[in-house]
C-alpha cells in the first residue's frame, strides 16, 4: 500500500509520525507493505527519509502507484476537487472533512461508488472516538431510533470552564482561544455549526439518508451566560451543547442547542474538551461512545484506522434516498428565565431570585410555549428528560 497525504499540519504530520512509527508494527499484523510515498502542503516540512514532498497535489492523485490518498486540508472548496479526482482516478480516499462531507456527501459517495474506490471518513466526527465505523457496521442488527451527545470540544471546554472557574462566556472562550481549542473562525463552534455537521453525518447514515445540511437548525452559545447556568445548577442541571437527531413519523428530527441535562445524567458530567455520543437503538437500547474529540494524535489514529481498513475487500455501501422531510426538535420540556411571574405555564419546577422568575416546563410544543411568553423579555433553553 503506498499512500499520499495531502495536508501536513497538526494532524496530517500526526498521521506521518503514527505510520513511521508503528510501521513495522502494522506491515506485520496486515502481511503488507505501508509506506507514505508522499506528503504534500504549501509550507515545507521535513519529512521522514524516503517520503518525497511536494507543493502539487496532481503528483499525488497522477502516480499510478498511490493506493490511498488522504485529505486533510479541510473545507469544500480544493479539498472537493481533491477528494472527487482521486476517487475518478480509482483511488481510495481516507478523509477528516466534516463540512465537505455534510455539504456533498452524496455527490462523492455517487463517485466512490461509479470508480468501485471507498472512502472512509472516521475522523470527521468525535477525532478519535470510534463511532461512525461502529454505528455503520456494528449496530447493523438494530434500526437506530435516536442519536444525541455533545460533539464540539471547544464549546464543552468553555461551558466547563464557565461552571468550573466562575467565568462569563467571554472570558472562558479567551483562555479556550488562547489554548488553541477554538477555530480560525470562531463561529464554526460557537454557532453550532461544527456540531451540526457531525450530527449530519451519523444522521445520514443511521437513517440511510442524503439531505440538505442547511435545513438543520443550529444554535450555538453565545447566549448561555453564567447566571443561567447558575440557575441550571440550582434546580439539578448542567447547560451542554447538544447534538441530536431522531425518528419522527414525518421524518427526521435534528438540531443543535445549548440543553439542560440532569447533572445525574453521565452526559452532563462529560467535561473540559471531551466529546460523547449515546445512540439508541431497538434491540442494543443505549450504548454510549466518550473520549477525547480534538487533537493531532487523537485525530490522526481514527484517520490511520481508515488507512488501513481500505486493505479490507468490503466496503461501505451510501446508497440512500435524498429526503427533504427534515425538521428542528420542538417538542421539549424547556428552561425559561424572565422578569414576570408566568400565569397558566405548565411548569415542573419554578424559582424567584431577585428580579428573575425560573421555570423548567413539562413537555410542550415550542411554538405553544412562545405564544404564551408574547410580550415577555426572556432567555429559553431546551431541557433534556
Amino acid at each position: 500500500m503506498k499512500i499520499g497525504i495531502i495536508g501536513l499540519g497538526t494532524v496530517g504530520f500526526g498521521v506521518v509520525e503514527i505510520l513511521t512509527e508503528q510501521k513495522e508494527r502494522l506491515e506485520k499484523q496486515f502481511q503488507t507493505e505501508i509506506s507514505i510515498k508522499y506528503g504534500c502542503s504549501l509550507e515545507e516540512v521535513t519529512l521522514p527519509k524516503g517520503v518525497i514532498y511536494t507543493q502539487d497535489y496532481h503528483d499525488i492523485i497522477n502516480d499510478s502507484e498511490i493506493d490511498v490518498v488522504v485529505e486533510l486540508i479541510g473545507g469544500t472548496t480544493i479539498a472537493k476537487t481533491i477528494i472527487l479526482d482521486a476517487l475518478n482516478k480509482g483511488k481510495h480516499v481516507v478523509t477528516a472533512n466534516k463540512a465537505l462531507i455534510a455539504h456533498d456527501g452524496q455527490e462523492i459517495f455517487e463517485t466512490a461508488k461509479k470508480n468501485n474506490a471507498k472512502i472512509y471518513y472516521e475522523a470527521s466526527v468525535g477525532g478519535g472516538i470510534p463511532v461512525v465505523v461502529p454505528a455503520k457496521e456494528d449496530l447493523i442488527a438494530n434500526e437506530i431510533e435516536k442519536i444525541e451527545g455533545i460533539l464540539n470540544g471547544t464549546t464543552n471546554f468553555i461551558l466547563t470552564l464557565m461552571e468550573t472557574d466562575n467565568l462569563d462566556f467571554d472570558e472562558a472562550l479567551t483562555i479556550a482561544d488562547g489554548l488553541g481549542y477554538v477555530e480560525a473562525d470562531a463561529s464554526l463552534d460557537l454557532d453550532g455549526i461544527d456540531a451540526a455537521h457531525k450530527i449530519q453525518i451519523l444522521a445520514m447514515n443511521a437513517f440511510e439518508k442524503f439531505f440538505d445540511y442547511q435545513k438543520i437548525k443550529a444554535t450555538g452559545i453565545r447566549n448561555v451566560t453564567k447566571k443561567d447556568m447558575d440557575y441550571a445548577k440550582q434546580l439539578g442541571y448542567r447547560i451542554k451543547l447538544i447534538a441530536q437527531a431522531k425518528k419522527l413519523d414525518q421524518g427526521i428530527g435534528i438540531d443543535v442547542s445549548p440543553t439542560l441535562i440532569s447533572i445525574k445524567d453521565m452526559v452532563a458530567n462529560v467535561n473540559q474538551a471531551y466529546n460523547v455520543v449515546e445512540i439508541t437503538c431497538n434491540y442494543l437500547e443505549n450504548v454510549i461512545f466518550y473520549g477525547k474529540g480534538a487533537g493531532r494524535y487523537v485525530t490522526a489514529s481514527a484517520v490511520v484506522s481508515d488507512i488501513i481498513k481500505t486493505l479490507k475487500e468490503d466496503m461501505w455501501n451510501h446508497d440512500y434516498q435524498y429526503t427533504d422531510d427534515i425538521y428542528p426538535i420542538t417538542y421539549s420540556k424547556y428552561y425559561i428565565r424572565c422578569e414576570h411571574e408566568l400565569d397558566n405555564l405548565d411548569y415542573e419546577m419554578y424559582f424567584s431570585q431577585k428580579k428573575d422568575h425560573v421555570y423548567i416546563t413539562n413537555h410542550i410544543e415550542l411554538v405553544d410555549l412562545q405564544k404564551q411568553l408574547q410580550g415577555e423579555d426572556y432567555t429559553l433553553f431546551k431541557v433534556r428528560g
